[in-house]
């Protein structure tokens, strides 16, 4: 899997300390204050976040390598050294180490000259010196503040050269942090509570207007002014105190033929969450470039699937579950109350910002969500086997915790409160939901077994493993 846990806020909090550490071990605190930078942990987030956070990992570290590490280090030392040679221009570094031990070789003599520096002539010393500078240039394990001449260079170079030195350090300890930690795919329980997300995505829905629950409804402040029901071109695939709202303008735009939420669209979803950041948690916002969004879900960067991208960014800005319980209170949910992307020169460059809903927020604060780990998620995506393997999660985890004896029973309408089944047949749904069992069960994990008598499904179910029990850090996220 590309490296890609950097981006969620637990992980980034894990680098950043990392690294504030490794900066204690390379002791640069004391260079860090020399060039007024005091406040370490804020200073290594920002160079985090702005050249990694939002990035492929990898790519930016080459970047920065070659064009700020590499080449400062040699352009460094090729001025030194053509200073020294020609000798024009500011007495400092080579030429100032050239009089100085000009005026040492004359005031010791030759002998105590050569018994101190192991060189007969000063020109000898010179060339030393050279050669270590050529070496320092060449070394890839020595950052740039470890340049003999250091001290000799201007407070915006060194604060320019220090930026550099860090996130080369930032990229090191990053490194480390993706392969030790285990990936971790999470969905909010909420997303797996709702039909948000359809079986297939072959099928466009009907729009029809509100009915008159729904308008009564709307006179709660519910602000339903907006949305037009949806309704599937059958009834089954939904709880029957559900409706499925979405935007009149959207609706337009697409001349009454909207797509409906697919599990591509849940895809989409579970990866826009991995971009939270710590700002998360103060603004309910997360931004992120849309050309990454696009390469995670299509594996390119066509035309084509940056269309496809921002059709399903828009749905699932603009879709709604609207419903009833039984006390007769009405309910709207929503996954994004709102979703921006910026324009740009290039489609390349935009940023979107997505600002996800209030139950959606208060589910992930308190870390009410569904985590998987392992590589047998990932291989499931491009399928509807990855939105169930949530739902199954959830199941899982429920039924072990609280010591419900396996196989678990399950009624087959109890998945219509999870998925939409938005075929016509009951026939072709449940054919379509077994294939898919059948998928999670071939990869060894979640589901060891299942088999279904009439309307029951009986599930065996793995056990939870140590960092899928409530509380364990490696859940945590913000």
């Amino acid at each position: 899997m590309e490296t890609q846990s950097t981006s969620n806020g637990r992980s980034q909090q894990l680098i950043i300390s990392q690294a504030v550490t490794a900066i204690q071990r390379h002791r640069m605190e004391e260079i860090l204050h020399s060039v007024s930078i005091f406040d370490i942990q804020e200073f290594v987030t920002t160079l985090y976040q702005e050249h990694y956070q939002f990035e492929n990992l990898e790519a930016s570290y080459k970047k920065i390598r070659y064009h700020s590490f590499n080449k400062l280090k040699k352009r460094w030392v090729q001025a030194a050294i053509r200073n020294y040679e020609e000798g024009r221009g500011p007495k400092k570094e080579l030429r100032a180490r050239f009089e100085m031990i000009t005026a040492y070789h004359h005031l010791v003599g030759p002998e105590a000259f050569l018994k101190e520096f192991h060189v007969k002539t000063i020109e000898g010393y010179m060339q030393q010196c050279i050669q270590e500078l050529k070496e320092w240039s060449e070394n890839p394990n020595l950052l740039i503040h470890t340049y003999p001449y250091w001290s000799q260079k201007t407070v915006n170079q060194k604060k320019t050269s220090l930026k550099t030195d860090v996130l080369m350090i930032l990229w090191e300890v990053a490194k480390e942090v993706d392969l030790n930690q285990p990936t971790a795919h999470h969905s909010p329980t909420l997303a797996v509570d709702i039909p948000f997300f359809g079986m297939s995505d072959r099928i466009k829905n009907q729009t029809d207007l509100l009915d008159e629950k729904l308008n009564e409804a709307s006179q709660l402040n519910l602000e339903l002014q907006n949305y037009d029901t949806v309704v599937p071109k059958y009834k089954k695939g939904i709880p029957d105190h559900l409706s499925v709202l979405v935007s009149k303008e959207f609706i337009q735009e697409l001349n009454g033929k909207v797509p409906d939420l697919d599990s591509k669209d849940f895809e989409a979803f579970t990866e826009i969450l991995a971009y939270r950041d710590m700002t998360f948690q103060t603004s309910r916002k997360i931004i992120f470039p849309l050309s990454q969004l696009v390469k995670k879900l299509y594996a390119n960067d066509s035309g084509k699937s940056y269309d496809l991208t921002t059709q399903r960014l828009m749905k699932l800005g603009y879709y709604r579950v609207a419903g009833h319980n039984e006390d007769g209170d009405f309910f709207i949910r929503g996954l994004f109350s709102s979703v921006t992307i910026k324009n740009a020169t290039t489609l390349a460059e935009s940023q979107v910002i997505v600002t996800v809903s209030e139950e959606i927020y208060d589910d992930l604060l308190k870390q009410q969500i569904v985590s998987i780990y392992g590589e047998q998620i990932e291989q499931l995506k491009g399928s509807f086997a990855y939105h169930l393997a949530f739902v199954l999660q959830k199941e899982r985890m429920s039924s072990i915790q609280t010591g419900e004896q396996q196989p678990v029973r399950r009624h087959w309408r109890q998945f219509t409160y999870s998925i939409r089944f938005n075929k016509v047949r009951k026939a072709d749904n449940l054919k379509e939901l077994e294939l898919n069992l059948n998928r999670i069960k071939e990869h060894d994990f979640i589901l060891k077994d299942w088999h279904r008598s009439g309307d029951y499904y009986f599930f065996t179910f793995y056990p939870l493993e140590s960092w899928e029990l409530p509380g364990h850090v490696d859940t945590l996220l913000l």
